[in-house]
């Protein structure tokens, strides 16, 4: 039996309020933004962006440190989660869990060798040799001559020939104002402390707590970019990406390893020869050389002026100026050997920088951020130098990435 009645579907949503007359049955998509609008709306966007970060100026320092530890832990969080088949949740805790506890080890292993190397200068018996030793340069005149300058000591000489003078004849009275002051500078003294204290173990658990949650939100946020790429530019947006990924991957894990085996070389050389605290100036190249340029010169410092004046353990007839120079050379070749060998084979073509610009963004970077901005400068000017390209490609008509390998379009199962 045939039936001739249709099958009624029901009828879509309608919207609210008071149908108007002649008006369509539903409301139509809104119209596509003019040219103009789309450049007001991003002029706008940046200045607010702006603004936005000069706000929040003051906690970019948490921000950005919380996002280098989030990126130096993903790694360890990927092995454990698609090598091991571990849930990413419980990888997350296991990766903090180790780096805490790992850090806690390491920390104490440095630490100690490091009170060790400070008890090898004998930083008070190395200060009384340097007043010796001046004191000994120092001619008739109370003048002191070094690489061709002079310089007037007069007004130190009573410092450096008896350095517990200076405070007068008159003793001290002990009363009980006396002891009331110095028990209310001691507890302000206490409670500056105490405060420092409270504030570095609060910005750490905040620090942490803000990496696990970036690591936590990686794959979602890495997921929504990729969806958000606008139509047509599927190509160029994971091309980029791409690039970023490398930039800062390349540069952050190849100056930490970097670090790491000058800051060895330094230790192990400064050793034999005979530098007391020789680890100690390992550790600071260590820190320092992570920052590029500066950081090398800067962590030499230390271990010249060392050797300038507590002279060689190992061979101690060496006089002071000779193993200070010995020092010099030693860091000239050891920061050659990693700036011409060592980088270039642990860090690759990440960054491709001219000195002059790593030079000028290393200045803005501390200006702005201390030495967290500076070890983030190099590569936050890399990025900005990788996504003017693309725009100056875009603006001429040339391919962006003729030069990358091509990414396959994926194919649903």
């Amino acid at each position: 039996m045939n039936d001739d009645r249709t099958m009624e579907l029901p009828e879509p949503p309608k919207p609210s309020g008071p149908p108007r007359k002649g008006a369509p049955d539903y409301y139509p998509p809104s119209p596509a933004w003019g040219e103009n609008a789309k450049l007001l709306v991003v002029a706008m966007c940046f200045f607010l962006a702006v603004v936005g970060v000069y706000l929040i100026r003051n906690v970019l320092a948490i921000a950005a440190l919380a996002a280098l530890i989030a990126f130096l832990v993903a790694p360890l969080i990927r092995l454990a989660h698609r090598r091991l088949h571990i849930p990413r949740g419980l990888a997350l805790l296991i990766a903090y869990l180790i780096v805490f506890i790992g850090t806690l080890a390491f920390g104490y292993l440095v630490v100690n060798e490091v009170v060790k190397s400070i008890q090898e200068l004998d930083p008070v018996g190395t200060l009384n040799d340097a007043r010796v030793w001046l004191l000994g340069e120092i001619d008739a005149d109370n003048y002191f001559r070094i690489f061709g300058l002079t310089i007037d000591m007069t007004g130190l000489m009573h410092l450096l020939r008896d350095p517990v003078a200076g405070s007068g004849d008159a003793g001290i009275v002990i009363d009980a104002n006396t002891i009331v002051d110095i028990l209310g500078r001691s507890l302000d003294s206490v409670r500056t402390i105490a405060g420092i204290i409270t504030a570095v173990i609060t910005s750490a658990i905040l620090t942490t707590l803000v990496a696990m949650y970036l690591n936590a939100d990686s794959v979602r946020m890495h997921d929504a970019l990729a969806r958000n790429i606008p139509a047509g530019y599927e190509r160029d947006g994971l091309m980029m990406m791409r690039k970023q990924h490398r930039v800062w991957t390349g540069y952050l894990y190849g100056q930490l390893i970097n670090s790491i085996i000058t800051g060895t070389i330094v230790f192990a050389v400064l050793w034999f020869f005979g530098l007391p605290g020789a680890f100690l100036m390992g550790a600071i190249m260590v820190v320092l050389n992570m920052i590029p340029t500066f950081g090398p010169i800067l962590a030499a410092i230390p271990g010249v002026l060392a050797a300038l004046i507590t002279g060689s353990t190992r061979w101690p007839e060496l006089q002071n100026w000779w193993f200070a120079l010995i020092v010099v050379a030693i860091y000239l070749v050891v920061v050659q050997l990693q700036a011409n060998i060592i980088a270039p084979r642990v860090m690759g073509t990440a960054v491709q920088l001219r000195p002059a610009v790593i030079l000028i963004g290393l200045l803005v970077g501390f200006q702005v951020g201390g030495l967290l901005g500076s070890l983030l400068a190099v590569p936050i000017i890399a990025s900005i130098r990788d996504v003017a390209v693309y725009i100056w490609k875009k603006l001429t008509d040339r391919d962006p990435f003729a030069d990358e390998k091509p990414i396959p379009i994926p194919v649903d199962p």
